[in-house]
């Protein structure tokens, strides 16, 4: 079991890679799979196609954003701490790994037009998630009343919009000071 899980991860590291350099469409199994050093039939033992390769890219992606806030709504930190370490955990991710980013930001328009659930869920349920963090502070009376269905929508907003500037622009230092500024706004306004 584990030198499967092991292929499928290699498969995903390779397609990240041949992905943000050609984009999906221009990308191939087998560019994929000579990346990864397998066979083209290796890949369809995991993915049926290049689509679940890319939905398998964002789930793995989604399930580490929701371990992230899991773990820190359960921490004993403010609404303000908890959203900076959220950030900050998310921006390394990308700053260590620029090619996911450009997936991240280029690629998930292909949701839209494919109903991919992992790539909606991405785009979807972690606004909803922030959203839970802020309603609880509201409840423990830790922040004002306001509408967290908008705060958490502009929030995500605002990280997809610096992670595509800095995949742009190759300036990856933006992410070094990226948590903190967005929760100075927050926080205290502009």
């Amino acid at each position: 079991m584990k030198i499967r899980e092991n292929k499928k991860e290699l498969i995903r590291e390779a397609a990240i890679k041949v992905i943000s350099k050609f984009g999906f469409y221009n990308t191939t199994t087998a560019s994929i799979a000579e990346e990864a050093g397998v066979a083209v039939g290796t890949i369809y033992n995991y993915f049926t196609n290049k689509e679940e390769i890319l939905e398998y890219i964002f789930a793995v992606e989604f399930e580490k954003r929701m371990s992230y806030l899991k773990e820190i709504a359960q921490e004993d930190r403010s609404i303000y701490e908890k959203i900076e370490l959220f950030l900050e955990k998310h921006f390394m991710e990308v700053k260590e790994n620029p090619s996911l980013g450009k997936i991240l930001v280029r690629e998930k328009d292909f949701s839209r037009k494919k109903g991919n659930i992992a790539i909606n869920e991405y785009l979807n349920k972690l606004p909803l998630l922030i959203e839970e963090i802020l309603n609880k502070s509201i409840e423990k009376k830790a922040i004002e009343p306001c509408n967290t269905y908008l705060i958490s929508t502009a929030l995500f907003g605002a990280i997809q919009g610096i992670v595509e500037r800095a995949v742009g622009e190759e300036d990856f230092n933006l992410f070094d000071q990226a948590a903190a500024e967005l929760v100075k706004i927050l926080k205290e306004g502009i």
